[in-house]
């Protein structure tokens, strides 16, 4: 019986992108009969510098995601028997064609040695992705002893431990405990192991009714509790008695934790025993990775650094990768491995996807506790999508909301521009183009003052600032070009929406507005070509309350506002800043 066949819309628009003819790799994971087709990849012929295949490939993804088919994009030939051979996670492979000038899909299973062709095909949407499975992240540290220099042969060894069942699970929400042939538990499914009808039980934005916002994962948090005794009165205890072997000789000895983590997409009707072979594999395919990172570093380098696992979901992308870097390794020392992901999965050249910025916020973070991330994504969106006339722009990629009275520090009644430039540089830390921390009140006055704008005794003042002050900034700590917008009367603004549209589509940041005396915003603007009307989406600094997302969205603090929002007497003018081409 072939399986059902789902695919998730991902998958389809970014196959839109790729512009020539291809082959390349189907991933996805198989349960009940269904194929569920999550991502790709595309063969890259040139990347001699750095090997990745689509073996490697597989081990940056979560476990129970495979290689489950072969992808033909535009006019390309392949033999394809022979290249149905790697693929275990089905005995009835996929062969998927897709083709730009009609964006038709064609799906086949590989059936008896000939190709059926499938004739429903179900586009999923990663909402329904998360009614059937959820994440786990899978954390601990194993310890690791290694002598002149064996440590890869050292990790080998770990992971034929780790594969032998010698770990056991514990999931801190409920307390609960998985081993390796617990008999009690085998016939439990995930959702009773974790007590939960909801999917993504840690959930707290779906609890708040809000949207998931882009970059901010939940994950089931998983521990690794790793054996240090053995079974009570086995007989592999009874029969072995210890044996010691001298040998006087020199040898260098290093020891450290190893440090584990690591992801799973899980059903939640899989069973408990299903479940543990799930983690294990899990924690395999994380310690190959950080096999690799050591064998590069062999390669180029005496000097050893400790492999730091980073997860990555990039934008449209549809799910999360795991990525594994030496750990302080420069984002220019990671540039070949990270260009070659970004071929090897059909990515745009020009934006980071998998610098350490880029890495995702888990809801469970404390660091995501204290903040709001897009809180526009928890706008009812009413657009009218008949009229062609009307064109939206949306602010693109992941931003912290910042606001008066935050960080403990009382800046009501005069900060609203620097709370708005901080949102901005959050954007740029979040997008990966930057590492500079925040900017305070404080050091945002200094930078001022270094660059010969303000006086000294601008320090530690309450004094404004407006959008020119917050370029300066801009260009100063981040090194980011800014484009400036002007409009003498707030009638004027509307004017100026066609530039804002253009912005939001191509340069995709949050833009500064400043008049008269207040500052907001400005994520997005909505423009009908044909009538002039416009609406702006605007974050309002101004707001003084914790962050509570219900309240900031229906008073109105974050929302889409008429051009009467803006005073018809007062100036304004937008400070636009520019995304660096780089990856």
């Amino acid at each position: 019986m072939a399986p059902q066949l789902k695919i998730l819309s991902n998958v389809i628009e970014r196959l839109k992108n790729i512009n020539e003819g291809v082959t390349g790799h189907l991933y996805g994971v198989m349960y009940n009969n269904t194929l569920t087709v999550l991502t790709f990849s595309i063969n890259v012929v040139d990347d001699t510098e750095v090997n990745i295949n689509h073996t490697t490939l597989q081990l940056h993804m979560p476990a129970e995601v495979y290689l489950c088919g072969i992808l033909h994009v535009g006019q390309c030939e392949e033999k394809l028997p022979d290249s149905f051979q790697d693929i275990d996670i089905t005995d009835n492979p996929l062969f998927f064609k897709y083709t730009h000038n009609s964006s038709k899909i064609d799906a086949y299973f590989y059936i008896h040695q000939k190709l059926e062709a499938v004739d429903d095909i179900n586009v999923i949407n990663e909402n329904d992705i998360y009614q059937e499975f959820t994440y786990i992240r899978l954390r601990g540290s194993l310890p690791l002893i290694m002598q002149n220099g064996n440590i890869v042969e050292v990790l080998e060894e770990t992971r034929k431990n780790i594969a032998s069942g010698k770990i056991g699970i514990q999931f801190p929400s409920k307390n609960t405990f998985l081993f390796n042939n617990q008999n009690d538990l085998k016939d439990i499914s995930l959702k009773e192991l974790l007590d939960t009808s909801e999917p993504y039980e840690g959930n707290k934005n779906v609890k708040k009714g809000m949207m998931q916002a882009t970059g901010v994962v939940d994950a089931v948090n998983a521990n690794i509790l790793l054996r240090i005794s053995g079974d009570r009165l086995s007989e592999e205890n009874i029969k072995c008695a210890p044996v010691l072997q001298y040998v006087k000789r020199p040898f260098n000895s290093m020891e450290c934790n190893l440090l584990i983590d690591t992801l799973s997409l899980a059903n939640f009707n899989m069973s408990s025993a299903d479940l543990y072979g799930v983690l294990v594999e899990s924690i395999c395919r994380n310690i190959k990775l950080i096999e690799k990172c050591f064998e590069d570093q062999l390669q180029n380098s005496e000097i050893m650094k400790l492999a730091i696992s980073n997860h990555y979901k990039p934008q449209n992308f549809g799910h999360l990768l795991t990525i594994v870097y030496p750990n302080g390794y420069t984002d220019k020392e990671t540039m070949k491995y990270r260009e070659s992901l970004h071929r090897i999965l059909g990515l745009d050249m020009t934006k980071p996807y998998f610098r350490y910025g880029n890495a995702v916020k888990f809801c469970n973070d404390s660091q995501v506790e204290n903040i709001l991330f897009n809180p526009h994504e928890a706008i009812q969106q009413n657009y009218d999508t008949a009229n062609n006339s009307r064109k939206i722009g949306i602010v693109q990629g992941l931003y912290a909301y910042h606001h008066y009275m935050q960080d403990n520090f009382d800046d009501n009644g005069w900060g609203c521009a620097y709370r708005s430039l901080q949102t901005i540089v959050s954007w740029y830390r979040l997008q990966g183009y930057t590492d500079t921390p925040i900017p305070s009140h404080s050091v945002i006055q200094k930078c001022l003052v270094n660059i010969g704008d303000k006086p000294s005794n601008f320090i530690n003042s309450k004094q404004w600032i407006g959008s020119t002050e917050v370029g300066f900034v801009l260009e100063s700590l981040l090194g980011v070009s800014v484009k400036v917008l002007c409009a003498s009367t707030g009638e004027e603004v509307s004017m100026l929406a066609p530039n804002l549209l253009h912005h939001f589509q191509i340069q995709g940041t949050p833009v500064m507005i400043g008049g008269g005396v207040l500052a907001h915003t400005i994520l997005g603007v909505n423009y009908d070509e044909v009538t002039g009307d416009v609406k702006f989406l605007i974050l309002d600094p101004h707001y003084t309350g914790s962050e509570h997302l219900p309240t900031i969205i229906n008073k109105g603090w974050c929302g889409w506002k008429t051009k009467d929002f803006w005073k018809k007497d007062a100036f304004y003018n937008m400070c636009l800043p520019q995304r660096p081409v780089c990856i």
